[in-house]
């Protein structure tokens, strides 16, 4: 991919993109950091493939459209948007499914209603009491790998972890992680428009079930929340979104923020020598790192100037929060990492009414295993060489599918007797 915009012509956003999604962005910066067209050359879930839309970078501008009421999110509406910017004839409206329908995809007063039964338990004070679970769950998946001469971060810690955490907070079964991990991969990625419609119909015939359950025996849990104060399509919806993107992002966190921090030997030093900096390196991975990289979709009601540009009415939007967290425009020296000066009005959450409802639970997730992994891995380091990381075709979740790191961690005596001096 070149790191040239072309003149009157889209930038088209292939593999190289998601593999160095910054190449891109510090080229839309040097030609003045507006609003650029773009084609989204993969698919994923309901975006269908060679997607024409507008990518925002400028963190001001940003912010602008997370407020305008005239850019808004209604799956119904966005489907023949797809359809059309795609020119696929329909293909768009293909990959529609009931789990797309959640609050991530409204806009008031549905948007209120799906997120009214879940505020609370959400709130900083309602996370506080899991953070014992979540070391238990950090430990068991450390445990696993104890000794070995190597492992891998993602598939034997981030995943196994992530998952845990948001099964325990949500009430799904650990058991059948394997199961829904498998399908949530295959939505979030770029498989061919069959399989995704396969495995989203495997997932939607799973969380059926496990609401089912709750509407007869509930439980003190999230789903039996979700049960009883929405329709069984509502509450699917619901599920999936936080089942999914719940430990999607924080698994990527926790390995992009490795990389991050292995990309400068002092900073890393640093946190391996005061664990007390884990919570400052954790808001600083997630400006720097930005776990979504672009946002879910938006379209435009109207035409509407941003930056200087005219975004036509029926055009797709993303946000790239991953550019604006790295806009020197807001922040000075934007591309360096310092644990100890983390940037906290960073966009990693989004904003407006559809800012992340899992932000603390996720600040609280990636502390407990930073705090894990230096306790029980005093010389961790990456062993995977950069030209062999296989980068995730996703526009909206960054990630590695595997990450190797040695040596592996302490035995959990070590780890257990060293746990009195861990962060609070």
């Amino acid at each position: 991919m070149t790191s040239e915009i072309p003149e009157k012509c889209p930038v088209h956003l292939d593999v190289d993109f998601y593999r160095d999604p910054h190449s891109v962005y510090r080229a839309i910066k040097q030609d003045g950091n507006k609003p650029t067209e773009v084609v989204l050359e993969t698919g994923m879930a309901y975006l269908p493939p060679n997607l024409h839309a507008w990518v925002v970078t400028a963190y001001k501008d940003v912010e602008f459209v997370l407020r305008d009421a005239r850019f808004r999110k209604n799956m119904e509406e966005a489907m023949p948007l797809f359809a059309a910017s795609a020119g696929d004839s329909g293909q768009g409206q293909d990959r529609g499914s009931l789990l797309y329908d959640n609050m991530a995809n409204n806009d008031p007063p549905v948007h209120t209603a799906l997120r009214k039964p879940l505020n609370s338990h959400f709130t900083a004070r309602a996370v506080v009491p899991k953070r014992r679970a979540m070391r238990e769950l950090a430990d068991a998946a450390l445990d696993a790998v104890a000794g070995q001469e190597s492992f891998d971060l993602v598939q034997d810690f981030a995943f196994p972890y992530s998952i845990g955490v948001i099964c325990d907070t949500l009430g799904v079964p650990r058991e059948d992680r394997e199961t829904f991990h498998h399908w949530v991969q295959t939505i979030t990625s770029d498989a061919e428009p069959e399989i995704l419609r396969r495995d989203a119909q495997r997932m939607v015939g799973y969380l059926r079930g496990l609401i089912g359950q709750r509407r007869e025996k509930g439980a003190d849990d999230i789903l039996t929340q979700l049960a009883v104060s929405l329709s069984e399509s509502q509450a699917v919806a619901q599920a999936y979104a936080l089942l999914a993107a719940g430990y999607e992002t924080s698994a990527n966190l926790i390995v992009t923020g490795l990389l991050a921090l292995e990309s400068d030997p002092e900073q890393k030093a640093r946190v391996w020598r005061d664990r007390s900096l884990v919570p400052a390196a954790v808001e600083e991975m997630l400006r720097h790192q930005s776990p979504f990289n672009l946002s879910l979709y938006r379209y435009a009601t109207e035409s509407v100037d941003v930056g200087g540009v005219t975004i036509p009415a029926g055009s797709i939007v993303f946000l790239a929060f991953a550019a604006a967290n790295r806009d020197d425009a807001r922040f000075e020296d934007p591309d360096r990492f310092m644990v100890d000066k983390p940037r906290r009005e960073h966009l990693a959450f989004g904003g407006g009414i559809h800012n992340c409802i899992g932000k603390h639970l996720a600040r609280l997730e990636a502390e407990v295993a930073f705090d894990a992994l230096v306790r029980r891995c005093p010389e961790l380091s990456v062993r995977t060489p950069p030209q062999d990381m296989e980068w995730k075709a996703s526009p909206t979740f960054r990630g590695l599918r595997n990450l190797v790191v040695a040596p592996g961690p302490r035995p959990s005596r070590s780890g257990t007797a060293q746990s009195s001096g861990a962060t609070r």
